[in-house]
């Protein structure tokens, strides 16, 4: 059984660090960029189909220290990227998380 409290604290926490990435950089209009909504949309919807889909990725995302590993991951690529590409990279993985809080409201809602 999922621990969404626990998957939460870990997606709020990117969350901070990424918006607090954008006002450091001056960056914040770059969240209403229509490119940063539509990207980030739609790659969480597609690593959250991952998750439905009974791929193994469900039962490695339980595994103790993935979700950290993988909180460290999202920030380092997110600002990895976002060198190379520009802040719209930190938007569109906002707008991600967005979508990921959004699944699990309707989640935690039906359940």
């Amino acid at each position: 059984m999922p621990d969404y409290r626990r998957d939460a604290g870990f997606a709020l926490l990117c969350g901070l660090a990424l918006v607090a990435y954008l006002r450091q950089t001056g960056a914040v209009e770059t969240l209403w960029s229509e490119s940063a909504i539509a990207v980030g949309v739609a790659v969480a919807l597609g690593v959250e189909a991952l998750f439905v889909l009974d791929t193994p990725v469900a039962a490695l995302w339980e595994r103790r220290g993935v979700r950290t590993t993988s909180a460290v991951a999202l920030l380092g690529v997110a600002g990895g990227l976002a060198v190379f590409l520009g802040p719209v990279v930190v938007a569109a993985t906002c707008w991600g998380l967005v979508t990921y809080f959004g699944i699990l409201a309707v989640c935690l809602c039906y359940r």
